[in-house]
């Protein structure tokens, strides 16, 4: 699992690129917070789900792969890029989109 090898390497997490494989010419280091749930709720501004992105930046979307509403992830976030988590899957989701919130952390005694 991504975020088990994020921990045992201090929090240093080298980009990867849409295939997966580490982007040699082009590493970033993040400072990362710890691992925490997450649950996506789109729903009430018309959304399905909250498309991944391959990096912080909203139009840099990976068509057709998202976690859909209700969908609780393991993520975590980076100190570089607020409002910004990165999954266990390696890619990035906003929790806001346009200014309203799609994604929200969720408090210690959350039962989902």
């Amino acid at each position: 699992m991504l975020l088990a090898g994020l921990a045992a390497t201090g929090g240093i997490f080298w980009g990867l690129g849409l295939d997966r494989t580490p982007r040699a010419q082009h590493p970033v280091s993040l400072e990362l917070k710890p691992a925490a749930r997450y649950v996506v709720d789109a729903s009430p501004y018309g959304m399905d789900g909250v498309l991944y992105r391959s990096e912080p930046v909203v139009k840099r979307t990976v068509v057709g792969f998202y976690p859909g509403n209700g969908t609780v992830l393991a993520a975590m976030e980076a100190v570089q890029y607020p409002n910004w988590i990165m999954a266990d899957n390696g890619y990035w989701l906003p929790l806001e989109i346009d200014g309203k919130v799609c994604i929200r952390r969720m408090q210690a005694d959350d039962k989902r």
